[in-house]
């Protein structure tokens, strides 16, 4: 790509990047000092629109060009995987290529390019040449989130604890209404909150939650968020761009499960998770009227 054109698109993004300041409110992040203003603003770019491979390649490009040819190599062979469906013989044989590739980068790479997100991170958690996947304790993540936002489009969360011992107090603290509040959730597609021993009355927060208009896909698997919770959830407008939502062993009866059906804010849905609960058949027809292929057994 010619300089000209390369800054052309730059000064586009530093204008994006800009605009997106007021939104996340960016003030509150600590960028690392060492960084230049040109990669700055390539990152703001990507977090701003991690959806948007335009930013990435421009930014592999200028990665190359800048002493770390190896950064930028594994950000577009990552990108070309992503675009190489396994549909003919030819696809196959070119995604073996960009597979081994990929994994001699990473083999030689991960170690610095983990660091910061570590012990959180693995190295299936990159897509398209960014860390997107974390898989940390509710406490740990309000207190690194700014930190992760500012380097990587993270997108994607697994929590995995939502107590933790205090020492002060010798006891542990609940963390679920703190990070229900957290308008940290409101950058993120996927929150994943299995098996937490969340309750009806821990997503009272969640329900207030102002933005979550980027969340396409939510677990709840494995909690005892019962009937109060599913009605709860189905009256959420915030849910309109929910593509998965996952319910699976939540002591759900029929009034719940009637709830889901009817919520006004759930059609969107592609994926509809709700086994293991104690629904009877004919609640159960209800939902397969409403969701159809998308309602999994």
């Amino acid at each position: 790509m010619c300089n000209n054109h390369r800054s052309m698109i730059l000064a586009s993004l530093r204008e994006r990047s800009g605009a997106e300041t007021n939104v996340w409110d960016r003030s509150a992040i600590r960028y690392d000092s060492r960084m230049s203003t040109d990669e700055r603003a390539f990152l703001d770019a990507i977090i701003a629109a991690p959806d948007d491979d335009t930013a990435r390649l421009v930014y592999a490009d200028w990665l190359t060009e800048n002493g770390r040819p190896d950064r930028g190599a594994f950000i577009r062979t990552e990108i070309e995987l992503a675009r190489t469906p396994p549909t003919t013989e030819e696809d196959e044989r070119r995604r073996r290529v960009l597979i081994e590739r990929r994994d001699d980068l990473l083999k030689r790479h991960k170690a610095v390019w983990l660091k910061p997100f570590l012990p959180f991170a693995k190295d299936s958690a990159f897509e398209r040449g960014f860390v997107e996947a974390l898989e940390v304790h509710a406490s740990t993540f309000l207190q690194s989130a700014e930190k992760w936002f500012a380097l990587t489009p993270l997108t994607r969360v697994r929590f995995t604890v939502c107590n933790a011992w205090d020492a002060g107090s010798a006891s542990y603290v609940w963390w679920a209404e703190r990070l229900f509040t957290s308008p940290l959730l409101s950058r993120l597609k996927v929150i994943e909150l299995e098996h937490l021993q969340l309750t009806a009355d821990d997503l009272t927060p969640l329900a207030a939650a102002p933005d979550l208009s980027r969340l396409r896909e939510l677990v709840l698997a494995v909690n005892n968020i019962r009937n109060e919770g599913a009605v709860r959830l189905a009256a959420m407008p915030q849910l309109q761009g929910l593509e998965v939502l996952d319910l699976r062993g939540n002591g759900i009866s029929d009034a719940g499960a009637r709830a889901v059906a009817q919520s006004p804010h759930l059609g969107g849905l592609k994926e509809l998770r709700m086994t293991r609960n104690p629904i009877r058949n004919k609640t159960w027809a209800v939902l397969e009227e409403r969701f159809g292929d998308a309602l999994t057994s």
